[in-house]
């Protein structure tokens, strides 16, 4: 089991991640964790790459590749 500690930093919360968390998770900085869950109940956690990001990104552009020149005429 993990522990991290929630801490208020200025006008924002923040939670430090170890280096062992990070490599349990194959997590970098600048990935992007994302969180599933209910209250109470058990959460999941994934971490999302930048490549992951830009790839859905792409796969954006090419699903509306036609409305996008559309629109820049």
């Amino acid at each position: 089991m993990i522990e991290l500690r929630i801490e208020q930093q200025g006008e924002a919360v923040k939670v430090e991640l170890t280096e062992e968390l990070l490599a349990l998770l194959g997590a970098k900085a600048g990935d992007t964790l994302v969180i599933d869950g209910e209250a109470g109940g058990p959460f999941t956690v994934a971490a999302r790459s930048t490549d992951e990001r830009f790839e859905r990104g792409r796969a954006f552009l090419d699903r509306y590749r036609s409305t996008f020149e559309a629109l820049a005429k």
